[in-house]
């Protein structure tokens, strides 16, 4: 039994098996729209030509999510679940196949082509090089952006936000069932944590799932339901000679890119505030999250699913206290169980999972003790890595604004502090001819 304990990295006198299962469905749970999103993002695409099989694709999402967060709960033991990610979804379903119009073939080729060169780069020096070139101030930036990025995701999720930016009137509250349900979960979720009551997550999202069905917002329909076999969209690939051209470099690269750097923004924002997270803010194992990542991503193409990538929702399940690769082997068990049992996962509130994802925002904002205010050069990246996060909605976006801004004003500094030494030097050479 110790030994494979040992394999998910749980030590019993460190950590707790309760706390582990909690986490971890509490994960599941908070990022099971997934499922019901993948294939609704792809209909339509392929037209009554070649119809993307979007029964196929819940399937194939289960499982590729599954075996990449299996990956991660062995590989790197950590408490992060790794799923299609959804800003990488719409890319490839809005951008590449309805805008540019290509084929849902020549997109899964352009995931794999795109797995492959992520996996080389992982498995290789130079994802050091990528790491140090983001200082401890823009790190915990990071984390203070991905905090408000998923407060804001939260909120939407939850229907808290009208049509623009704006929150709606508090006045809802009180003759809305959505926004009542919200409100009791996020003071129910509060209250258990303050208490410090174990599951407090877990128990929050399953007391305000059966609290919606009186209010008629919970609702559940067949139990069991067998899943579509997800063989259509497997080694679906398009190897022609569009391969080789300048578009399919662009949806590699770009693919690549968010690809990266939403891994990077995840797992600063999820872990940095844990004892998974290192004095310097660097974080151990960092490196082993990194392959899992691009090796689930070459594994998406072959499947055919839009690229996996680390999940923001793993914030709930390590606010929950998960801290080890034991949270996500019970993340994936529970996609497994979504194969047969999809009615129920896919019952719980959209206002619920709203509500959850804003709870667990808040611990992501401790980070911002680590920002070094009174230094512009590290003050004035940082505050811009968290306003595009939270304004703009793009974690990636937000890391290369930070680390380009602070590479620029860091020169400057740089090349002010040597003007001034070689001045301090003319003078000293002054001083001693007159001497």
């Amino acid at each position: 039994m110790k030994k494979i304990a040992k394999i998910f990295g749980f030590n019993s006198s460190q950590h707790s098996l309760r706390t582990e299962l909690f986490a971890g469905i509490s994960t599941f749970i908070v990022m099971a729209y997934i499922l019901a999103l993948a294939p609704k993002a792809f209909e339509g695409v392929g037209g009554t030509t070649d119809p993307f099989p979007t029964a196929a694709l819940f399937t194939a999402t289960a499982l590729v999510s599954a075996v990449s967060t299996f990956l991660m709960a062995v590989y790197a033991k950590r408490p992060l679940a790794v799923a299609p990610g959804v800003g990488l979804l719409f890319f490839v379903s809005g951008t590449v196949c309805m805008q540019m119009g290509y084929s849902w073939h020549f997109a899964l080729t352009a995931i794999l082509l795109e797995g492959i060169v992520f996996t080389i780069l992982a498995f290789s020096r130079l994802r050091y090089l990528i790491m140090e070139c983001i200082p401890l101030s823009l790190r915990s930036a990071t984390a203070v952006g991905v905090g408000f990025f998923l407060a804001s995701l939260g909120l939407k999720s939850a229907g808290m936000t009208d049509s623009g930016a704006a929150i709606v009137s508090l006045a809802s509250i009180v003759t809305e069932p959505e926004k009542q349900l919200f409100a009791v979960c996020v003071l129910m979720a509060g209250l258990l944590i303050v208490c410090k009551v174990k599951g407090a997550i877990f128990l929050s999202i399953i007391a305000s799932t059966l609290l919606g069905i009186p209010m008629g917002l919970t609702q559940f329909n067949d139990m069991i339901q067998m899943p579509a076999s997800p063989a259509p969209l497997f080694m679906q690939m398009e190897w022609s000679e569009e391969i080789f051209s300048i578009d399919m470099f662009v949806c590699v690269v770009s693919i690549l890119f968010l690809d990266v750097f939403d891994t990077i923004g995840t797992v600063l924002g999820v872990l940095s505030n844990t004892n998974l997270s290192r004095s310097n803010g660097r974080i151990s194992r960092m490196s082993h999250i990194f392959q899992v990542d691009a090796i689930s991503s070459s594994l998406s193409g072959l499947m055919g699913t839009t690229t996996c990538t680390s999940y923001l929702e793993s914030a709930a399940g390590v606010a929950e206290g998960g801290r080890t690769g034991v949270t996500s082997l019970v993340t994936v068990l529970c996609f497994l169980l979504a194969l047969f049992f999809s009615p129920f996962f896919l019952a719980i509130p959209p206002v619920v999972t709203g509500a959850i994802l804003l709870v667990v925002s808040f611990h992501m904002f401790a980070a911002i003790k680590h920002i070094n205010l009174s230094d512009p050069v590290e003050a004035i990246p940082s505050v811009l890595v968290i306003l595009v996060m939270a304004i703009i909605g793009s974690i990636s976006d937000g890391i290369v604004v930070g680390v380009i801004t602070y590479a620029v004003l860091n020169f400057a500094a740089e090349m002010k502090r040597e003007r001034e030494r070689r001045k301090r030097g003319h003078f000293f050479m002054v001083d001693k001819e007159e001497s």
